[in-house]
């Protein structure tokens, strides 16, 4: 596939010995051909090394429309292996307060307890291929409403810097139906907020104003989960 922006020049891949497979990103299905590349964020601190990486075909491309890198590491290894797990990294920093960066480092980058702590349930008990990054929820607020969450299952939140605004699952989405007509609200999802408690026992918020907001409906294929799941997107990272 060739695209007007350059990201891709076949002439300078090869066979990656993985078979092609179809891919589904954000409710859209599509072909994505495996192939290899010499790639290195910078030479100067590690040499090029052959990596492999999905081409994503039109299918997918019109639907989000960009070429994606993705940010996950850790994968079952029954599925392809994930571009930033091949390159050494152990974690890696994204700020989008002033200028945008993304830091990555071969050591940890937290050194204290002023953290949120990620969760590999999803993973580990529910067998997503991919790990996650993922916290559980302390709290659900819109428009000032808590939303409830029900404590004998889990709520995650996924962070993904691929999304825009959020989605959620679609228990969570009827719920929040419900209540906006009861309460006759002039908006369904005005300001939104979620929290959660750190490592040191405090508690941090994340939120957001008017996030574009859809129901995950088939986006869950985990069929033994029975808790919500909320993805945040960009709205509640910036800044």
């Amino acid at each position: 596939y060739k695209y007007k922006w350059g990201c891709y020049h076949p002439e300078r891949t090869f066979d990656s010995g993985f078979s092609n497979t179809i891919e589904g990103f954000d409710n859209n299905q599509g072909k994505v051909v495996w192939r290899k590349a010499g790639f290195t964020f910078d030479e100067d601190v590690q040499p090029q090394q052959n990596l492999t990486f999905g081409v994503f075909g039109p299918d997918l491309l019109d639907g989000p429309g960009g070429v994606f890198f993705g940010l996950i590491k850790n994968t079952d290894k029954w599925i392809r292996p994930s571009f930033l797990g091949q390159t050494g990294y152990k974690s890696f920093c994204v700020d989008l307060r002033d200028n945008s960066t993304l830091t990555l480092s071969k050591d940890a980058m937290i050194l204290d307890d002023d953290y949120i702590p990620l969760t590999r349930d999803l993973n580990r008990r529910y067998k997503a291929p991919v790990v996650h990054y993922i916290a559980k929820a302390a709290g659900f607020i819109v428009n000032g409403l808590p939303l409830k969450l029900d404590d004998r299952t889990p709520t995650y939140v996924i962070f993904d810097t691929g999304l825009s605004g959020m989605a959620v699952s679609d228990e969570l989405y009827q719920g929040r139906n419900l209540q906006a007509r009861k309460n006759r609200e002039k908006s369904l999802w005005g300001e939104v907020s979620v929290s959660f408690q750190t490592k040191a026992g405090d508690e941090v918020e994340l939120s957001a104003r008017k996030p574009i907001t859809t129901p995950l409906g088939q986006d869950t294929p985990w069929t033994k989960f029975k808790g919500n799941l909320i993805v945040l997107g960009l709205a509640f990272l910036d800044g």
